[in-house]
């Protein structure tokens, strides 16, 4: 796969055209500005991204205000796979219905994984399940600038926390990726079984109040507890006139409860019909007084009147109090005569409950048998919660079995590629060699019982730093492009946006190796650069080649989008 032109429909921003081997996409200082950070190196190559079908949510294209670029105007990205020209558009507005045209038919998808459906089938042939999809395998070959390359693996937005994926490596590699894939859904399954089993655990801790492994001798002590209610039952059934008492006893009960609730309805009714006041007693000679204090006479008169006042009040009072009293007298009687009945009734109740219950352990027949239903469902639940999750504990042994042989079938496989990760590994040692001069590094491809399945373990001179890492990061990723065994399933393109933060010594050396290894390669690199990096590789032998190689130039006066904007949250 080789990209040969970026560009956009209406023309938004210049043309950048692409060739086999070396390009460079140079941030320069302008007459304005000495910085050269923030001119759309990193946009450019987001754009490319954009055209092979990254996601709009993730893209950063998606971010950029409409007034700047418009969300109807196309994405154009020609490549070539293999001898076949193609050309894809995408929209923002569309970004689900890419067109892609290829000798002179263009096909409009309905989604986008449909498009990159058929972009594999381009790519990969028809292989099916052989291996990654076309964006598995562009992830580490586009790494995002914000997976800080830190690791081998994880070449997206660290912000996005995307799962690391060993499907593109060991696609590399020659591995089978039937053997990987196994292994990773039934990991899956595992964790799936799991969290079944916790939510099992915390529902019998529900239902009993207790760990599961203490819920076990409940159930026990519950199962002998149901039994022996449905033996007293059982055997009550079987107690001659059974079926006669049986429903009598049970009427009885129910007249008890009825006769039981009206009583406590009259009694309540009782306690309101208290009578509502009491005669109130006022001093007349201390009212009289108090007022012939304020003017002569009106004490006299105001006591008439008041004497009248409470004497009418009393009279009321006399006759409400005689209507209650009377309604009261009337509920006492009723409640005597409840009272009264239900005595009648329990003695007729213990006569029949004895003739079945003559071991007196029955108490309440309905009762019984609300108990014996209620225990019986706790302990069908308690029993049904433990037996799943005893089915559960062994799905998960009889998982971890066939983890551990799948696992041991990839281990076999990687050893089989034993030649190729062998001569990967001196490919790597050369590269460091010539970078560091020295050879003091190694590459291992290894299965592992965690769960990332496989593990690419490299190690270069004095790596665990920042600087470091992004080195072993290019290492890796160059060699992949330019091992013989490796680069036999590599689409041959390889694109990093600012991976040579690294010190001076380091980004020289790294830049020399390129020149050396890709300036006139058939496989095609693309770099973006910082121009004020190369201040001092002016008198390197490479330069003139590097500068050759340079396909596209920014600065703060000739940015990618040609104006200045912030990008929408």
């Amino acid at each position: 796969m080789q990209l040969r032109k970026l560009y956009s429909e209406p023309a938004a921003f210049d043309p950048v055209e692409f060739s086999a081997g070396l390009n460079v996409v140079l941030g320069e200082r302008s007459l304005k500005s000495d910085k050269n950070n923030g001119v759309g190196k990193s946009l450019s190559i987001e754009f490319i991204n954009f055209a092979l079908l990254k996601r709009k949510s993730e893209s950063r294209v998606n971010k950029i205000p409409k007034s700047v670029f418009p969300e109807t105007a196309m994405v154009c990205l020609d490549f070539r796979i293999g001898d076949v020209d193609y050309t894809i558009r995408r929209s923002i507005k569309e970004s689900e219905q890419p067109r892609i045209t290829s000798e002179g038919s263009t096909t409009v998808f309905a989604k986008a994984d449909d498009a990159l459906k058929y972009l594999g089938t381009k790519l990969f042939g028809n292989h099916e399940g052989k291996h990654p999809s076309v964006r598995q395998l562009l992830g580490p070959l586009i790494r995002d600038e914000g997976s800080e390359f830190k690791s081998l693996v994880a070449c997206f937005d660290t912000r996005l926390r995307v799962p690391d994926d060993y499907t593109p490596h060991l696609y590399l590699f020659g591995v089978e990726l039937d053997l990987y894939r196994a292994v990773r859904n039934i990991l899956a399954e595992i964790d799936a079984v799991a969290e079944e089993s916790k939510r099992v655990r915390d529902s019998v801790k529900l239902l009993t109040k207790k760990d599961i492994e203490d819920a076990r001798s409940d159930l026990n002590a519950l199962s002998d507890e149901v039994a022996k209610i449905n033996r007293s039952i059982e055997k009550l059934e079987n107690t001659a006139g059974y079926d006669v008492m049986r429903d009598q006893i049970l009427e009885i009960e129910r007249e008890i409860e009825e006769l039981r609730r009206r009583r406590n309805i009259l009694n309540r009714k009782l306690i309101k019909l208290r009578p509502i006041s009491s005669e109130y007693h006022l001093d007349n000679d201390e009212v009289g007084a108090f007022y012939d204090q304020m003017k002569a006479g009106l004490g006299q008169m105001i006591v008439r009147e008041l004497t009248e006042v409470i004497g009418f009040k009393n009279k009321i009072e006399e006759f409400q109090n005689h209507l209650l009293n009377e309604r009261s007298s009337t509920l006492q009687t009723e409640v005597a005569e409840i009272t009264k009945t239900i005595d009648g009734l329990d003695q007729r109740y213990r006569e029949y409950l004895s003739i079945i219950d003559r071991d007196g352990s029955l108490k309440n027949l309905k009762q019984t048998y609300a108990a014996a239903q209620k225990l019986a469902d706790e302990l069908g639940q308690l029993k049904s919660f433990l037996g799943r999750y005893d089915k559960l504990a062994l799905d998960r042994q009889k998982l971890k079995i066939e983890k551990d042989t799948k696992l041991l079938e990839l281990n076999e496989d990687i050893l089989e590629r034993n030649q190729t990760i062998k001569s990967f590994e001196e490919t790597v040692l050369a590269a460091h060699e010539f970078i560091q001069g020295n050879r003091k590094a190694s590459f291992e491809l290894r299965t592992t019982p965690r769960k990332q399945i496989v593990d690419l373990h490299m190690r270069i001179d004095d790596d665990g730093s920042h600087s470091v890492d992004r080195e072993k990061v290019f290492i890796y990723d160059i060699c992949l492009l330019l091992n013989e065994h490796t680069r036999r399933r590599h689409p041959g393109l390889l694109i990093h946006d600012n991976i040579f933060e690294v010190d001076e010594d380091t980004l020289l050396r790294s830049l020399a190796f390129v020149v050396a290894n890709t300036a006139s390669s058939k496989d095609q690199y693309i770099v973006t650069l910082n121009a004020d990096r190369l201040a001092t590789a002016e008198g390197q032998a490479w330069f003139e080649t590097l500068e050759s190689c340079v396909v596209a130039r920014y600065t703060k006066a000739k940015k990618f989008l040609k104006q200045d904007y912030q990008e929408l949250k």
